[in-house]
C-alpha cells in the first residue's frame, strides 16, 4: 500500500465527508476523482482501502454519512518523512489490537528486532505502511523505534491510558498546531499573552511543544487550525445539532465557548474541547450569551430568553442536558468561562 496514494484517499475523503456522503458512494465518487487526476488505479483498489480505513477505525460511519478521524487526518495533511507524520500513523493504529500491544512492548527497552518479528506481530501490509514513514531506525536489516519519537509516544500512549480515549491526544494535536502555525516566529504579532490558560491536564506538553502564549493577533494565521476544528467538532458530534438535530453541513457552525479572541494560548484556540457544533440559530443564540450550560450539562437560559412564553420558537427546552459524553473536564472549565464572561445573566456566576 503506496503511501502517497494512501494519503491522497484520505484528503479527499476529508473533503468530500461533509456532504453527508455514504461509504459507498464515497468509493465512487473517490474513484472518479482519482482517474481524473490521471491516476492509473481499479474500482476495487478503492474500495479495498476504504473498506480498510473502516476497519482500522480511521473513519466513522453512523446515520449522517461518514467521518473521517482526527488522527488520520493529521497523517494525511503533515509533511512527506516528518516525525509528526510517524506519530500521527502510530496514534492512528492505537485502535488496532495488535498494534497497541506491540508498540507497548516495544517502547520499553527498543531492542533491535528483525522484519520477521514486526510483521509476525503486526502484519505485512502495516509493516509497509510504518516503513514508509520514519517510524522505524534501520540498521543492518534490524529495526528499533527511532529514539527521537520515543517521548512523545510514551505521551500518546499515557493518554490513551486514560478513560475515556481521547478523540485525539493533547500531544499529537500540539504538535500539529505547532506545524501549521507560525508561533516562532516573533514577528508575527501575538495578543492575550498575560493571560492564563485553563487547567490542562497535560498542559506541560502542550508548553514544552508551544512555549509562546497568546493568539495571532491575525485571525488568517490560523485559517489551517480553523478547519482542523471544524472538521473535529464535526466528528465529536457526529454531523448534527445536539440541540435541534439540523443536520445538513452548511447550517451547522463550530461554535468557540471561549471566544477565539479571548484565548490565552492558541492550542485553546484549536482545542475541540472549546466547541460545540451548533446550528446557526444556536450559535447565534450561544455566542451572544442567550443561554449557557452548568457543570452537569443542563441548560440554563437568560432571562433575555425566559420572558418569552414560546421557547419553541428557538428549539430550546428548559431541561436540555448535554449528553455525558461531551461533557470532558477541559469543555466544563471553557463553560465556566463562559457562565463567567458571555452569558447575558453573567453576574451570578462571577464570584462562584
Amino acid at each position: 500500500m503506496k503511501k502517497m496514494l494512501l494519503k491522497k484517499i484520505l484528503n479527499i475523503l476529508d473533503s468530500i465527508e461533509l456532504q453527508g456522503i455514504t461509504l459507498h458512494d464515497a468509493k465512487i465518487q473517490i474513484y472518479e476523482i482519482l482517474t481524473k487526476d490521471y491516476y492509473s488505479i481499479q474500482y476495487q483498489i478503492v474500495c479495498s482501502i476504504l473498506d480498510f480505513f473502516k476497519e482500522q477505525s480511521f473513519i466513522n460511519e453512523n446515520n449522517y454519512g461518514i467521518d473521517l478521524n482526527p488522527a488520520p487526518t493529521i497523517y494525511a495533511k503533515c509533511n512527506q518523512n516528518s516525525e509528526l507524520e510517524a506519530l500521527a500513523l502510530f496514534e492512528s493504529f492505537l485502535s488496532n489490537p495488535k498494534c497497541l500491544p506491540f508498540f507497548k512492548e516495544q517502547l520499553k527497552n527498543n531492542e533491535w528486532i528483525t522484519k520477521n518479528q514486526i510483521e509476525s506481530t503486526l502484519s505485512s501490509d502495516l509493516f509497509i505502511l510504518f516503513t514508509q514513514t520514519t517510524i522505524f531506525e534501520t540498521e543492518n536489516d534490524m529495526y528499533r523505534i527511532h529514539p527521537i519519537l520515543i517521548k512523545h509516544m510514551n505521551q500518546i500512549l499515557l493518554e490513551y491510558r486514560d478513560s475515556p480515549k481521547p478523540l485525539v491526544s493533547v500531544t499529537l494535536e500540539a504538535l500539529y498546531t505547532s506545524a501549521i502555525v507560525r508561533h516562532e516566529d516573533m514577528r508575527v504579532d501575538y495578543k492575550n499573552t498575560h493571560l492564563p490558560m485553563i487547567k490542562y491536564k497535560y498542559l506541560s506538553n502542550i508548553l514544552s511543544i508551544i512555549p509562546r502564549k497568546g493568539i495571532p493577533h491575525d485571525r488568517d494565521e490560523t485559517k489551517a487550525l480553523q478547519s482542523f476544528y471544524k472538521d473535529t467538532l464535526f466528528n465529536e458530534f457526529g454531523h448534527v445539532c445536539p440541540l435541534c438535530g439540523i443536520q445538513i453541513p452548511h447550517m451547522l457552525i463550530a461554535s468557540h465557548i471561549k471566544p477565539f479572541r479571548d484565548c490565552a494560548h492558541i492550542f485553546e484556540a484549536m482545542d475541540h474541547n472549546n466547541g460545540l457544533l451548533l446550528c446557526r440559530n444556536h450559535d447565534y443564540l450561544f455566542d451572544q450569551g442567550y443561554f449557557t450550560f452548568d457543570n452537569q450539562g443542563y441548560i440554563i437560559l437568560s432571562q433575555a430568553l425566559l420572558r418569552f412564553d414560546n421557547l419553541n420558537v428557538y428549539t430550546l427546552k428548559k431541561n436540555y442536558q448535554l449528553p455525558k459524553s461531551y461533557l470532558t473536564d477541559e469543555r466544563l472549565q471553557f463553560l465556566e468561562y463562559h457562565r463567567k464572561h458571555i452569558f447575558l445573566d453573567c453576574d451570578i456566576y462571577k464570584d462562584k
